[in-house]
């Protein structure tokens, strides 16, 4: 019966020297933004295509591979959110996940979207926020120039940075919250 006792004494023993000790006062730690990863280039069979997440209170460009450049892909991976990564590196949306918005169509370089009430509902700054990442994105399509918003097929007010609209919006409407280097002017030469 003694032996069994010595041998887990020297077993608790060996796993407790294994351990790491204590501190004397706590250590304050720093964390770095975590890389995204991104391929060099797209795999066989993909693009790569540019969505925009919420900074803090600004818009920021993130890379993505797709199997296809077209207003309904952008939107589901937009809609998809950033990932993990990309979340503890401070990334977030304004879009409420699994939010099913839909491109009804396009005519003379407008894209018309329907949104669901999920994002009609949205109050406050994540308001002008969630239009802001869906005309950004939507806007980096060759072919989309602006968009319209409807529900139901009706056209809806838009919160922009001069207030409401029920007009077709772009890029300049948002420049308040455009990313940082799209919203500073060009230097001047010479």
């Amino acid at each position: 019966m003694r032996r069994p006792l010595v041998l887990l004494v020297a077993l608790v023993l060996l796993l407790a020297g294994c351990g790491v000790g204590t501190q004397d006062s706590p250590e304050r730690l720093t964390l770095t933004e975590a890389p995204t990863a991104r391929p060099s280039s797209p795999g066989p069979g993909t693009v790569e295509l540019e969505v925009f997440f919420v900074r803090g209170t600004r818009l920021e460009p993130v890379s993505r591979s797709a199997p296809s450049l077209d207003a309904e892909t952008l939107l589901e991976v937009l809609v998809a959110g950033p990932t993990r990564t990309e979340v503890l590196a401070g990334l977030r949306t304004a879009i409420a996940p699994q939010t099913p918005t839909v491109p009804t169509g396009l005519a003379e370089r407008r894209l018309e979207v329907d949104l669901p009430r999920e994002l009609t509902d949205v109050t406050g700054g994540n308001q002008l926020l969630t239009v802001a990442q869906l005309v950004w994105t939507l806007t980096t399509l060759p072919t989309v120039d602006e968009v319209r918003f409807t529900s139901g097929g009706v056209p809806v007010e838009v919160p922009t940075d001069a207030g409401l609209t029920g007009a077709p919006v772009d890029r300049d409407d948002y420049r308040s919250v455009a990313p940082a280097a799209s919203s500073s002017p060009a230097a001047p030469t010479g």
